[in-house]
């Protein structure tokens, strides 16, 4: 694990390094695009001046083709085309592609290779250009004027241009923009060190406050006027200061405010979708109650009528369903603890779910410590939580498989007991909801049993968990207090 300071080091290090690497990409397409742009004009300008002289001599068509390979003036200036910056040759052809004059006039009458269009290439996207002269092979493109006499085409000027004199024109200019890279990566992380240092001072200073006030030093003052906060300074001073004053509570009442707190968090995390699940059979009489007002005035028919009665009806159940629940959970329940076998009541269980069990197909296992200690509960409460797992876990395995319950002793000296199954599993979506109130995946589920499950447990002082995966199966983790 990195530290606060490395990971402040390596975060502005990297912010720095992204942002040159992004800005080296933009700088190298750009002098690509501008290399290939400055080809391309020398190619313009080479093609022009080959055009206008072969202007002058070409006068008919059956003899335009010797008169450009005999003109001197035609094949000097093709001559001269090597020694343009990055042009490798230029030449004349005809319809056909076939060779009238060249830069070598050694390759008059053979057929040129057709290369890529240049200016094909500086319309495609922004990295064509970059991409294109950074290919491992390279190759030549190739700008093309065509020649004309009176309207109709006689031959094309090309003027080839290489991507590897193109790529090594680049390389010239990237040392410099490479030596200024390195050197921003350097100040970068000189920068990073002395940030580190200025900022996460006070941060070092709290720290070592906090290690002094868990080693029970209460009472610890810091001065933090030298690193600029000498606010943070007096908030953790007066923190010390009212921990010193503070009585030490005993563990019984510390035991009994997290008890507290935790039925507290469970009854609204539970209770959180009663609003919802209540508006929408509201919602429902309101827009019917609202259709009979109208079929009323219009004279309609009874059975129109009726139609929407019956819906109110049934929303009004609904309703009454929602509230019934609600209640049920909400409502205090006198617990009668006392020593309660795990063991025995996970057969109890077995016993009841069986029947559902052997009908799907699914096999029933259990296991337990051989020194297993009982636990503090309400044997009637637990052993209906522990009978809503077992039934959702049967029918979670619909085509057969098999519910293990394993009962031990936890690290903590409490009791924990895992019911898993070979099931379809949840979603983290639906793992995240599996203990809301009214939240169901079954089609004719009410949405209560788990919610009853989680605050049964929490009623007894103890914790619920559950682990699952998509088609792999699901895991309930309870754990309880040992009684005594």
């Amino acid at each position: 694990m990195f530290s606060i300071r490395q990971k402040q080091i390596l975060g502005v290090t990297s912010l720095v390094a992204m942002v040159v690497v992004g800005l080296s990409v933009i700088h190298v397409t750009t002098l690509a695009r501008v290399a290939l742009i400055e080809s391309r004009a020398r190619g313009e300008l080479l093609a022009s001046a080959v055009y206008h002289r072969a202007y002058e001599v070409v006068t008919a068509r059956d003899t335009a083709y010797a008169s450009l390979r005999q003109d001197p003036g035609v094949r000097a200036i093709l001559a001269s085309a090597i020694y343009g910056q990055n042009v490798t040759f230029a030449a004349i052809v005809d319809p056909q592609g076939f060779i009238v004059a060249h830069s070598d006039p050694a390759r008059v009458g053979e057929r040129l290779p057709d290369s890529g269009d240049l200016e094909v290439l500086l319309s495609a996207g922004w990295l064509a250009p970059l991409r294109e002269v950074y290919r491992g092979d390279g190759r030549t493109l190739e700008h093309r004027a065509p020649m004309l006499l009176g309207d109709e085409a006689f031959g094309e000027i090309r003027v080839g241009v290489s991507t590897l004199l193109v790529r090594e024109e680049m390389d010239e200019a990237l040392a410099p923009a490479l030596g200024t890279a390195v050197i921003a990566l350097i100040v970068a992380v000189a920068g990073a060190l002395v940030l580190a240092r200025v900022v996460l001072r006070p941060i070092h200073v709290i720290s070592s406050g906090l290690t002094r006030l868990g080693r029970g030093e209460l009472g610890v003052t810091l001065d933090l006027r030298e690193a600029g906060v000498p606010e943070l300074g007096s908030v953790f001073d007066a923190v010390s200061a009212q921990l010193r004053a503070l009585p030490a509570q005993s563990e019984a009442r510390r035991a009994q405010l997290v008890a507290m707190s935790q039925r507290v968090a469970a009854l609204g995390r539970l209770t959180a979708g009663v609003a919802h699940e209540v508006k929408n059979p509201l919602n429902a009489m309101t827009i019917h109650l609202e259709l009979v007002r109208q079929k009323l005035a219009q004279g309609a028919a009874s059975e129109a009528i009726t139609a929407h009665l019956d819906v109110i009806g049934t929303e009004i159940a609904r309703l009454d369903e929602v509230i019934q629940g609600f209640l049920k959970f909400a409502r205090p329940e006198d617990l009668q603890l006392g020593p309660v076998d795990i063991g025995g009541l996970v057969g109890e269980v077995f016993k009841m779910v069986r029947p559902e069990a052997d009908a799907a197909g699914v096999a029933l296992r259990a296991s337990a410590d051989p020194d297993l200690p009982p636990v503090e509960a309400d044997a009637g409460m637990l052993r209906q939580a522990l009978f809503n797992l077992a039934v959702n876990a049967v029918q979670a395995m619909p085509e057969g498989g098999r519910f293990e319950v394993q009962s031990r002793v936890a690290h903590d000296g409490r009791v924990e007991v895992r019911l898993t199954d070979t099931g379809a599993g949840m979603t983290p979506e639906q793992l995240g909801r599996v203990f809301d109130l009214y939240y169901t995946t079954k089609p004719r589920g009410s949405g209560i049993g788990l919610s009853m499950v989680f605050r049964t447990i929490q009623l007894h002082q103890g914790e619920i968990t559950v682990e699952s995966v998509p088609r792999a199966g699901t895991t309930f983790t309870v754990t309880l207090p040992v009684a005594g």
